[in-house]
């Protein structure tokens, strides 16, 4: 007997009513072999036994959504994060900051990760901060960066009294500012992240379904597994547990995955969902709009891990759930393996 014909089948089918599968098959091969097409059926009900969740169990299909919804999160997160691979080098900081910053004999400030830099130094002694500026715009220019125009905020945007515009490149965007600091110096800033290349968007949609799939055949099949075990109970409130520390980790994802695909001003670095490599959590910047970045008490960053406590306490879940030891259950099991080895 053919090992995927079987293989189709959820474990718990194959372990209940192996022995009417194996009858089947044998029924189906008749003197011959079975053709495609009665393969392929077989194949199709094994498959859509998988996808298909405990019957008058509304709490487990409830479960089932909610894996099907945080596999989708996950699935995008994982297919964004690949999109970044595509992503241009950024340019070097400190170089940048040095040819076009004002020269006031001290060196610029600067940092950087894979997606997102940035570099500032003070302006000279009485300079005007609208011709420093303007004077930066066209140093870039003339090193082939498309700028915008220059303008002034009056700080409305959440940044202090200001002096702004926008460079780019078709592969890299900067953001440049001139503006008073805390203590009223005047400083100008330079931050820049890459474009998002044309694969971005195909691989999050692709990782979305994807994830949504195996959220879904994954959540449908520990809710079969909880429901035959010896002791569900305890599997079920791991189970909760672990989707209810999950659950912030896939929403803060998207929520501030569909910021960073709709914004249409520049961004910050905390915007930017993969700054500092994989991330499946909300950025700072969506934590501050819900008013949650300051005093709260969740962080980016333990919101970003809850969902690995989560998916641990998942794991055990489906341990802990093993089947119960039915004789009939146990041999069906047995007829089954015997079946697949020949």
């Amino acid at each position: 007997m053919s090992r995927a014909l079987l293989a189709a089948y959820p474990a718990r089918l194959r372990r209940k009513h192996g022995a009417e599968l194996i009858e089947t098959l044998i029924e189906m091969a008749g003197p011959g072999r079975p053709t495609r097409t009665e393969k392929g059926w077989l194949v199709f009900d094994g498959l859509r036994e998988r996808f298909r969740p405990p019957t008058r169990r509304p709490l487990a299909l409830i479960a089932a959504v909610l894996a099907l919804l945080i596999g989708g999160a996950l699935g995008a997160a994982a297919g964004s994060w690949l999109g970044t691979f595509g992503y241009a080098v950024l340019p070097d900081a400190g170089a940048l900051g040095q040819r076009v910053l004002p020269q006031t004999g001290d060196d610029p400030v600067w940092g950087n990760s894979d997606n997102y830099f940035s570099v500032s130094g003070a302006l000279p002694s009485g300079a005007n901060a609208y011709q420093v500026a303007e004077q930066t715009r066209q140093k870039l220019a003339a090193e082939g960066w498309q700028t915008g125009p220059l303008l002034s905020g009056d700080g409305s945007d959440g940044i202090l009294a200001n002096v702004h515009f926008t460079a780019q490149t078709g592969e890299v965007q900067l953001d440049v500012y001139a503006y008073p600091d805390a203590n009223g110096a005047q400083v100008i800033s330079i931050s820049g992240w890459p474009q998002r290349p044309a694969a971005y968007v195909p691989l999050t949609v692709a990782g979305a379904l994807l994830g949504l799939a195996a959220g879904w055949l994954i959540g449908v099949a520990l809710a079969h597994r909880i429901q035959a075990a010896r002791r569900p109970r305890r599997s079920a409130i791991l189970t909760t547990t672990g989707l209810a520390l999950a659950i912030p980790s896939a929403a803060g994802f998207i929520i501030s995955l569909l910021r960073y695909l709709t914004a249409a001003d520049p961004l910050r670095m905390s915007e930017l969902v993969h700054a500092h490599g994989f991330a499946f959590g909300p950025t700072i910047e969506v934590m501050r709009a819900l008013d949650m970045a300051e005093g709260s008490l969740l962080t980016p960053g333990d919101l970003g891990n809850l969902w690995i406590w989560g998916f641990a306490l998942i794991a055990v879940a489906a341990i802990l759930a093993r089947p119960g030891n039915d004789p009939a259950t146990a041999l069906a099991g047995e007829r089954v393996d015997a079946g697949e080895a020949g």
